[in-house]
C-alpha cells in the first residue's frame, strides 16, 4: 500500500471487519466465513499499483473513496428514468438491491447466493468481502424474454465519499434468451464523488443466449471499478457491449470463459473521453474447449487531456482446436494531449485455429471535414458527426434495438459536451 488513501481503506476494513460482517445477518455462516477469507486475500494482495503488469496504465489507489457503504436497507426513490421497460427492472441504491422498486420478468426468480473462494483479482475479493447484500437470480429453463431488462446502479448523496459494492450473479438455464442493459449512474452527475466496485457474473447453461450491455454514466468525479464475468457452456452465446462516456477514473475488467464445444462470445465496446478523464479496459477471453468462437471490437474517442487504455487477451488452450477468434481496437485522437495505450494480445497453445488481432490510432480526416463543411454543416457539428460515425460500428454491435437507441442517445449527448472545436493536431 503506497499512499494514505490505500492505507485508510485497508485499516478501515481491518478495524471494522467484525462490525461489517455482523451486519451480514441474512447470509449463511459459510458465506460469512468466505467473506472473512476474502478480506484476508485483500489484506495480503492489497490494491494494485502500476508495478502490476495488468495495471501498468492505471494508478487506481489515490482515487478510491476511504470508507465502505454499510447500510443494509436501500433508500426508496422513484423509478429511474433510465429504466427501459417497467416489466423488467432490477434497481440498486448505493449497491443495495431495492426490492420495493424492482420488478422481475416472468421466468426470472431470486436464487441462493453461494460462498466463493476463487476471485478474478483483488477488487473482486474486496467486493465479496464488503458486499452486505449480494444478489443472485436464475432464469428458468426455456424462458424467452422479448423485452430488455434494465439493471440500474444508482448512487445518491448517502453514498458520497464511500465505496459501494453491488454484487450480482445471474444464471441462465438451458434454452433461455434474455437481454440486459446494466447502467451505472448517480442522482447528481456534476457534484458527487464516490467509488463503485461492482461485480456482475453470468453463468450460461447449454443453448442459453444472453446479451449484456454495460453503460458507465456515473458522476464525473467518481471512480468506477467493474468486473463482468461469464462462464459459457455448450452452444451458448454471451454477447457483451461496454459503453463508457468518461469520469475521473474507470477500470472495466471483462473475463469470459468458453468452456464447452460450440460456446460463443462477442465482447465489444466504446469509450468516449474528454478533459482529463481516464478509462482502462482489461479484457480476457479464454477458449477452454474445441470449436469455440469469439469476436471483439473496441473503439476509443479521446479529446482534451484524456487517457485511454485497452488490453485485450485471447487465450486459446491446447485442447481448444479448430477455434476461431478475432480482435480489433481502433482509436480516434482529437487533440495533442489525448493519449491511448493499446495491447491486443493472442496467446495460442493450439495449432489448428483461426486468429487475428490488431490496433489502429488515427485522427479525423481533414478531407471528410471539408466535405461536410462545404455542404453548409458547421465545423463543430461536422466533427461530431464524424466522431459518431466512427462510434457507430461499436454501437451497432448492440442487437436489442431499444438498448441500442438508449446507448446512442447517451453517446450523442456526451459528444455534445466534448467541445469538438478546432483540431489541434
Amino acid at each position: 500500500m503506497e499512499n494514505a488513501v490505500e492505507k485508510t481503506i485497508s485499516d478501515s476494513l481491518f478495524k471494522n471487519s467484525k462490525a461489517l460482517l455482523g451486519k451480514a445477518t441474512d447470509l449463511s455462516p459459510s458465506y460469512v466465513e468466505a467473506m472473512k477469507n476474502a478480506q484476508e486475500i485483500f489484506q495480503t494482495k492489497g490494491i494494485p499499483t502500476k508495478k502490476n503488469e495488468d495495471w501498468i496504465y492505471t494508478n487506481i489507489g489515490p482515487h478510491l473513496s476511504p470508507r465502505f457503504y454499510e447500510l443494509k436497507e436501500s433508500i426508496v426513490h422513484d423509478v429511474p428514468s433510465s429504466v427501459l421497460d417497467k416489466r423488467g427492472m432490477i434497481i440498486f441504491n448505493n449497491g443495495i438491491f431495492n426490492k420495493f422498486l424492482s420488478h422481475l420478468p416472468e421466468g426470472m426468480e431470486l436464487d441462493t447466493v453461494t460462498p466463493e473462494n476463487d476471485f478474478f483479482d483483488t477488487f473482486d475479493s474486496l467486493n465479496f468481502a464488503t458486499s452486505l447484500a449480494p444478489l443472485a437470480f436464475k432464469i428458468k429453463k426455456n424462458t424467452v424474454v422479448d423485452f430488455p431488462v434494465t439493471i440500474v446502479h444508482q448512487v445518491d448523496d448517502v453514498g458520497v465519499n464511500k465505496i459501494v459494492s453491488p454484487r450480482l450473479k445471474i444464471t441462465a438455464e438451458e434454452n433461455t434468451n434474455i437481454r440486459f442493459m446494466e447502467i451505472f449512474e448517480s442522482t447528481n452527475r456534476d457534484l458527487f464523488q464516490y467509488t463503485t466496485n461492482a461485480v456482475t457474473k453470468f453463468i450460461l447453461r447449454p443453448n442459453a443466449i444472453v446479451e449484456h450491455v454495460k453503460i458507465q454514466n456515473e458522476a464525473l468525479n467518481a471512480t468506477h471499478v467493474g468486473l463482468t464475468n461469464a462462464e459459457v457452456d455448450r452452444d451458448a452465446k454471451f454477447k457483451s457491449v461496454t459503453v463508457d462516456i468518461g469520469l475521473l477514473v474507470a477500470r472495466h475488467n471483462i473475463n469470459v470463459n468458453l468452456n464447452a464445444t460450440g460456446a460463443e462470445s462477442t465482447v465489444h465496446g466504446l469509450f468516449s473521453l474528454k478533459k482529463t478523464e481516464h478509462t482502462d479496459v482489461f479484457s480476457i477471453i479464454h477458449h477452454n474447449a474445441a470449436h469455440t468462437l469469439s469476436d471483439q471490437l473496441f473503439k476509443g474517442i479521446l479529446s482534451g487531456d484524456s487517457h485511454g487504455a485497452f488490453t485485450g487477451k485471447i487465450i486459446i488452450k491446447q485442447d481448444a482446436q479448430q477455434s476461431a477468434s478475432a480482435q480489433l481496437n481502433k482509436n480516434l485522437l482529437l487533440s495533442k494531449k489525448a493519449h491511448i495505450d493499446t495491447r491486443p494480445q493472442l496467446l495460442v497453445h493450439a495449432d489448428d485455429v483461426k486468429c487475428a488481432h490488431g490496433a489502429t490510432v488515427g485522427q479525423l480526416s481533414k478531407d471528410e471535414e471539408f466535405y461536410l463543411e462545404s455542404r453548409g454543416i458547421p465545423k463543430e457539428r461536422a466533427r461530431k458527426l464524424l466522431c459518431f460515425g466512427f462510434a457507430t460500428d461499436a454501437l451497432n454491435k448492440i442487437e436489442d434495438e431499444t438498448i441500442k437507441k438508449a446507448a446512442i442517445k447517451i453517446v450523442m449527448d456526451n459528444l455534445d459536451q466534448a467541445g469538438l472545436g478546432e483540431m489541434t493536431i
